[in-house]
């Protein structure tokens, strides 16, 4: 009581503007506006450390005077609450400080940007307020302190591909031999050792087997709210977000540990059945149907917010996989029926790592082909691919299956140029080509869907329908068939349409040395696979860092529920991973490099597909308009305010 009185002597001596002002120990202003006057009060909000920033303990101060004359108001009953934008205050009990006047509570933010800070006064030198006095300020709380996560994650990037880069240049001087091409890096003795050995792919398999049992046991037996339950945050928010990455960079490697895979491989060995799939279902017309099916659902029947559907998706491709494997052999499910096969297969086409045969005359001389046929001491590849033969990596998984059955060592595993094998395989085919095309308005479409404008241009297309339509049905049924109908119709019917209008346009202007339309558009759709993935890449990478985050409290409370351990408390007021202006930097990044990529491959292809190079670049030219203008049109897609669907 002494030094608050010691305090309140000591202030009535200082000039007023100095009493309104001044520090608070080291304390400085916060807020857009720091100094507020209410009912002849004014109030000034300081901290310590200013500005407050996400992690960071800071003392949040609010110091009371009376306007006329400005002295501290001691006593009072004042109560402090920080909060996010739209999200409950935690309101808190204020004490009065040493100084006079000055009430102050501890603060730990737990993200940024936009904040308020509500001061409530309920009571002032014996004055009950009825309500009581309410002040809000608007603060923004910074990124954590130090360097962040961010900068750390690309200052390890950098290292290690400093690292890698002059490990490389070493194993060049050391192995490489004399008018060679990329290094083998079979031929690296612990990293031969490693992807050949027995237990990698076990090793891999079984804790996703058992990852995904976990899923399938919270999708039924958790609470059913997709924010926070296990299965779908896990399978929809982090896995189908996320995998598209491993294609861009390791081709089919998931395939390597998928759990699907491994069922129908290790059925397959223990019925050991003799027959192929049948014809009419070796191919990727399947796969594809499939995949637009789980888009659709997602878009329109929000199965990604559903546990217990996403249970059921889980056990139904398990199943299907078992399935496969008991009548057919090897791993046909993951050949022809995967519903994300045909997907990773041109995706992995991109892919900076190819697996090959060094000599083809070695492979033509050897007779067994074990690594094709399999024998008592060898498996054979599980995906039927001929290793002679084998050009591109659509169905390389890299489990390196050949290079264990191959007794003459003619295989190579090298890095090679991103995007290779669209223009160099000279393999080209229409199921492929027609899902590389329909990708691009898939995601375009997947896209618009996110912006908050949607719903606006879906009533406004739903107006176009008869009155008798609209009257029979309720809006939530209309507005999902116009939803569907846009979605399917511009995926699978508009977006090819023009592909092929332009490849009708390319096959005219190449005349005399014509291909016709259907080959055109074959080889041609091969060139719009970056622009798909681009845009795949941008949208997913959105979801990932900004919503990746909300893992952590969903793993927390699942443990904490289902095991006698705990991981903390859960904080269910996520911080994204990267800030936004980050995330969009990254995704124009991603688009003008892959549409860079787009016209590259279209260039390389045109000269494989014509003798005359004037002739190529004439039939270039419409098809690398649609990829401009596609990429374009996902640049201003992702610019428009957006609504997070896997937020949940």
């Amino acid at each position: 009581m002494i030094i608050r009185l010691l305090g309140a002597a000591l202030l009535l001596f200082l000039p007023a503007a100095a009493a309104a002002h001044g520090e608070h120990g080291s304390a400085k202003p916060l807020g857009e506006t720091s100094v507020v006057t209410v009912q002849g009060y004014q109030l000034e909000l300081l901290s310590h450390p200013s500005p407050l920033a996400v992690g960071q303990e800071s003392h949040v101060v609010v110091k009371v005077f009376k306007n006329s004359p400005l002295t501290p108001v001691s006593g009072g009953t004042v109560f402090i609450g920080l909060a996010a934008s739209g999200a409950p205050y935690d309101l808190r009990p204020a004490p009065e400080e040493v100084w006079a006047g000055s009430y102050a509570v501890g603060v730990i933010p737990r993200r940024s940007g936009a904040h308020q800070l509500r001061v409530i006064l309920e009571e002032l030198e014996g004055r009950h307020f009825h309500p009581p006095l309410t002040v809000d300020f608007h603060i923004a709380i910074g990124r954590a302190p130090g360097l962040g996560v961010a900068v750390w994650t690309l200052l390890a990037l950098v290292s290690g591909v400093a690292a890698l880069s002059l490990y490389g240049v070493a194993l060049r001087a050391r192995i490489a031999r004399p008018g060679e091409g990329a290094l083998n890096l079979l031929e690296i003795p612990w990293l031969r050792r490693l992807l050949t050995s027995p237990a990698l792919q076990p090793s891999l398999q079984i804790p996703l087997l058992l990852l995904m049992g976990i899923v399938v046991f919270v999708g039924f037996a958790d609470i059913q709210d997709g924010g926070v339950n296990l299965a779908t945050k896990l399978t929809w928010t982090i896995w189908w977000a996320g995998i598209i990455f491993t294609f861009l960079l390791m081709g089919r490697v998931w395939c390597l540990a998928c759990p699907f895979g491994a069922l129908n491989e290790w059925t397959a060995r223990l019925t050991a059945p003799l027959r192929r799939l049948p014809k009419p279902f070796r191919n990727i017309w399947w796969a594809t149907g499939m995949f637009v099916l789980l888009t659709w659902a997602d878009e329109q029947l929000g199965v990604v917010r559903s546990p217990r559907v996403t249970a059921w998706i889980v056990l139904f491709f398990a199943a299907l996989a078992v399935a496969v494997g008991l009548f057919y052999e090897r791993r046909s499910f993951c050949r022809h029926l995967c519903p994300i096969g045909g997907l990773i297969g041109i995706y992995s086409m991109t892919a900076p790592v190819e697996l090959r045969a060094k000599d083809t005359s070695v492979c033509a001389a050897d007779r067994e082909k074990f690594c094709y046929r399999g024998s008592e001491a060898a498996v054979g590849c599980p995906m039927f691919e001929f290793v002679p033969a084998m050009n591109r990596n659509n169905y390389c998984t890299l489990c390196l299956q050949c290079v264990k059955d191959c007794s003459r060592d003619n295989l190579v595993l090298r890095l090679r140029a991103f995007g290779k094998d669209l223009w160099a395989s000279g393999r080209w085919l229409l199921d492929e080509s027609y899902l590389a095309v329909a990708l691009v308005g898939l995601t375009l479409i997947v896209t618009a869907q996110m912006l908050t404008a949607w719903p606006a241009w879906m009533s406004t297309l739903a107006r176009w329908l008869p009155l008798g339509v609209r009257s029979e049905l309720k809006p939530v049924t209309y507005l999902g068939l116009v939803e569907s109908a846009v979605l399917l119709g511009g995926a699978l019917v508009a977006v090819p349409l023009l592909i092929l209008a332009g490849a009708a346009l390319a096959d005219r202007l190449a005349t005399p040395n014509r291909l016709g339309l259907r080959r055109t558009l074959v080889i041609f759709g091969y060139m719009f696979i970056p622009v798909g993935l681009a845009m795949h890449l941008a949208h997913n990478l959105a979801h990932l860092l900004l919503e990746g985050g909300g893992i952590v409290p969903v793993v927390q409370r699942a443990v904490a529920l289902y095991t006698p351990f705990s991981l903390g408390e859960p904080d269910w007021q996520v911080s994204p991973l990267a800030a936004e202006p980050v995330v969009a930097f990254i995704q124009m990044t991603l688009l003008v490099g892959f549409f860079v990529l787009s016209l590259v491959a279209g260039h390389r292809l045109s000269l494989r597909a014509y003798p005359d190079p004037r002739t190529a670049s004439r039939a270039l030219v419409p098809l690398a308009f649609l990829a401009f203008i596609f990429t374009v049109a996902g640049i201003v897609l992702l610019n428009q305010p957006m609504g997070m669907r896997h937020g949940m």
